[in-house]
């Protein structure tokens, strides 16, 4: 099965970033053109995800469990029932189980069973609206407006990502009226509850694939993710994402003594005030960039450097180089961390999120705490982050003659000052294992070539250079849940990225241009045809 898929692959030429031949299917019903350029299919794809939107599914960060309190999850059912509207062929010719009560989990059978499935995935629920920000919308959040001039899908949703949960049940609805059949079985795994750590979604989705498929009993999956990039006119990018960063949220408190505040301690520092010189000292301290070989954010920049024209040249001499001497690495990691689209890919990162403490302008605080939230570099860890967290506490302590604990663990005797009090708080996340470049990779990388060089961009008259590069995220999708059931996770949406895409994302205006939800569509067919082709 993977001897075939070697076929396609281009030999090295000696780049770093090579470009790889487009894989086009061959059924013989195959029509890319129509799904890309027809003005009917482009308003019928409009109006489903413009429906969609319209649906409020909008969850918070602590949600009930669908067990104990269906009722708040009613909206999600009228949601279910538009899907069912808009995409008859998928209601009747698959298979349809309810997970948790809210989750989605379609099955189309392949012909053959000794071929893992392959999961296609997306959520259901998107994040609240700010309402102090309802007369900044160009258009009111849930009216799911399509404006045909702009060619905009308006509305919340429409980016994160009910656009790629509609594209993936447009894509079987077209197939499967264009008579395909599946060798190799598909799942479309839709959770509800992604922007509140998906718990109640993913965490059972995951949980039923296991148990009744395995371990590592999964071809690939597709989730969410990064899109492709202009660089120039003349320049694409993809960056499907192969590596997620962890997280964790570490508590820092102080549990010490009150009193009047006209008579404040002899040391002149509240309790407050030695919290606050504990932040301060994380701040000023911060995280080193690192070199980590299997971060993805490496091969991104090789790409850089061998395809842009216009890089600086510093910039990309240290790229070229920093495998040749620390000095160059040190230059590239210190140049990274200066421009906000890499700095975070590097190191770890902090952001005091939420302090407390005091309740009266006349008493002295006995309790104060923080919470401080980090998320992980690939090449660290949840007990090294927090271990550096602790060793701030521990300086702080020292020199304010405090104790120290870490959770129930006394590190430092009780002073007469009391305790700073270190903890994780709530669930910590590892690292995501970083997607090996392999033979499935191969198929999925050179599936985006295709959709790009012969749909995307056949029509245009100078063709554009294009290149597939892995990279990483700073942030986690549901396919945290699903690290055991296979290693192949690609998080992509076949999106032109804008250059203010993120102004938007959980923010005012969301938005997506309806040619970038075609490509997701167009994408997706191509994926599906060809793991079927090629691999199977």
């Amino acid at each position: 099965m993977v001897d075939k898929v070697k076929d396609f692959t281009f030999k090295p030429d000696g780049k770093k970033c090579p470009v790889s031949e487009p894989l086009k299917p061959s059924f013989e019903n195959y029509d890319i053109d129509n799904i890309l350029f027809n003005e009917t299919f482009k308003g019928l794809a409009a109006s489903k995800l413009s429906g969609a939107i319209k649906i409020d599914t909008t969850v918070q960060d602590d949600n009930p469990s669908p067990q104990d309190d269906l009722d708040y999850w009613s909206n999600f059912f009228e949601f279910h029932a538009y899907l069912e509207q808009e995409f008859p062929l998928v209601h009747e010719k698959l298979e349809l189980e309810k997970i948790n009560k809210i989750g989605l989990l379609y099955k189309w059978e392949g012909s053959d069973s000794s071929l893992k499935p392959m999961i296609l995935m997306a959520h259901q629920d998107v994040v609240p609206v700010n309402p102090n920000t309802l007369d900044e919308w160009t258009y009111p959040a849930f009216d799911g407006v399509y404006d045909e001039e702009t060619e905009i899908v308006w509305g919340r949703g429409a980016f994160d990502c009910k656009n790629l949960l509609i594209a993936e049940l447009h894509t079987m609805e077209i197939l499967l009226s264009q008579g395909f059949t599946p060798k190799r079985t598909l799942y479309v795994s839709l959770g509800f509850d992604e922007e509140s750590s998906g718990i109640h979604g993913a965490t059972y989705l995951a949980n039923h694939l296991e148990e009744k498929l395995g371990p590592n009993s999964i071809y690939s999956i597709v989730d969410e993710g990064f899109g492709i990039v202009r660089i120039t006119d003349e320049l694409f990018a993809a960056t499907p994402i192969l590596g997620e960063k962890g997280g964790i949220n570490v508590k820092l408190s102080i549990e010490g003594f009150g009193g009047h505040s006209s008579s404040p301690p002899m040391s002149g520092h509240t309790n407050i005030g030695i919290l606050s010189k504990l932040i301060s000292l994380m701040e000023d301290t911060g995280f080193e960039p690192q070199y980590t070989p299997k971060n993805p954010i490496w091969e991104f920049l090789d790409c850089l450097a061998e395809w842009y024209t216009d890089i600086p040249e510093e910039f990309k001499d240290a790229i070229l180089k920093r495998d040749l001497s620390e000095y160059h690495m040190d230059k590239l990691l210190q140049m990274l961390v200066q421009q906000n689209i890499f700095k975070e890919l590097v190191r770890t990162s902090q952001a005091v999120d939420i302090i407390s403490g005091g309740v009266k302008s006349n008493a002295l605080p006995e309790d104060v705490f923080t919470i401080v939230n980090h998320r992980i570099e690939v090449g660290s860890s949840v007990k090294e982050v927090f271990e550096r967290d602790l060793a701030m506490a521990r300086i702080i302590a020292k020199t304010y003659n405090y104790g120290l604990k870490s959770g129930d663990k006394i590190l430092i005797p009780k002073t007469e000052n009391g305790f700073i009090i270190a903890e994780i708080y709530g669930q910590p996340l590892e690292p995501a294992p970083v997607s090996p470049e392999n033979e499935v990779w191969d198929l999925f990388k050179k599936t985006i070539y295709n959709t790009f060089v012969n749909g995307i961009d056949s029509k245009s008259e100078k063709k554009a250079q294009f290149v597939v590069s892995p990279s990483t995220a700073t942030f986690n999708t549901d396919t945290k849940a699903y690290w055991n059931l296979t290693e192949n996770i690609y998080r992509f949406m076949c999106v032109e990225l804008p250059s203010d895409a993120l102004k938007s994302f959980h923010s005012v205006d969301e938005h997506i241009a309806i040619s970038g939800h075609l490509s997701t569509i167009s994408f997706l067919y191509d994926y599906i045809l060809n793991v079927n082709e090629y691999d199977s």
